[in-house]
């Protein structure tokens, strides 16, 4: 039996690497700019853009995958899923290297879970929620652990709370507006 293939994925995922290219020129605009104005020190420079790099070599590698024409369904969800980790990856390093619960990159979680909702499935999103919000909260309690006295106990549970409450339902309000049509009850 052939593999169902579903030809609005590859538009859509070809799309995803797409906005990934610009999202990747926003980090180095960012990255840029506090180099130059000496905001962060130059080993912390050094490790954004070697994280910056690993970021558009998986980019470039699944964009050129995905251009291909017989790429079978199998692959692109494999692609999604590499896409999706490394997406996770960038969020915790930036969380991490940004003072942990203090850091304001926690935003860039909702990049993976951009990714997942194009796979239109709901475990891939839940999936995708519950592995952002491990990698977050490790990357938090990292940075609490290894820099104390940054901030309170008390906090540090209170923003990772929040967030990871907001991850969540962030990933159940893509999946109601991502979900595919025939699953969805007409009113």
């Amino acid at each position: 039996m052939k593999p169902v293939y579903n030809p609005a994925l590859k538009v859509r995922l070809r799309r995803m690497t797409g906005l990934h290219f610009l999202y990747i020129i926003a980090l180095i605009a960012q990255l840029i700019a506090y180099d130059a104005g000496k905001i962060i020190e130059p080993i912390v420079v050094l490790r954004r853009w070697g994280v910056i790099a690993l970021l558009i070599v998986v980019v470039a590698a699944i964009w050129y995958w995905v251009q291909k024409k017989n790429v079978t369904q199998s692959t692109l969800h494999k692609l999604a899923f590499i896409l999706i980790s490394v997406d996770i990856f960038v969020a915790s390093f930036h969380v991490y290297i940004q003072r942990g619960m203090a850091s304001k990159s926690v935003f860039l979680f909702i990049v993976p879970l951009l990714v997942a909702a194009c796979l239109q499935r709901k475990s891939a999103l839940i999936s995708t929620s519950l592995f952002c919000v491990a990698a977050y909260i490790l990357s938090s309690i990292a940075y609490f652990v290894l820099n104390f006295n940054e901030g309170y106990k008390l906090e540090l549970y209170g923003e990772l709370g929040f967030y990871s409450a907001v991850l969540l339902l962030t990933s159940l309000a893509l999946w109601l507006v991502s979900r595919p049509q025939q699953s969805r009850k007409k009113t």
